[in-house]
């Protein structure tokens, strides 16, 4: 014999009889849409106050957009810290070859020849 099932049946939904609602026709160039196009109540409600001083800094009048290009003086370094350019030694290494090591102690990867003039160049194979 089976184990009693601990759940009961599916009940079926309630269904309501409700009419179904009238679909909403909307159709272009009417007057209804001049008319609401033209409405401005809105703007004096409290919640639209309220919304606009929350995005408007605390400003509850809504102004036209500026042109931000009259504002604009090209690329500027946002960038709060300098680029200071980081201190390193030449090490010679038993391979024959110069490489740097940075403050930090890590190095750079590149093989460096240094020439008769004391200067130091990329090795390129």
């Amino acid at each position: 014999m089976a184990p009693i099932w601990p759940f009961g049946k599916k009940k079926q939904l309630l269904m309501l009889d409700e009419p179904e609602p009238e679909p909403i026709m909307y159709r272009k160039n009417t007057e209804d849409a001049e008319e609401v196009l033209t409405d401005t109540s809105h703007r004096e409600s409290v919640d639209y106050k309220a919304a606009v001083s929350l995005f408007g800094n605390g400003d509850t009048t809504v102004k036209r957009a500026e042109e931000q290009s009259q504002f604009y003086e090209g690329l500027v370094d946002s960038s709060p810290l300098s680029q200071a350019a980081e201190t390193f030694t030449w090490v010679h290494h038993t391979d024959g070859y110069h490489y740097k090591q940075f403050t930090g102690g890590a190095f750079d990867p590149v093989a460096h020849q240094k020439s008769a003039d004391g200067t130091y160049t990329p090795y390129q194979s």
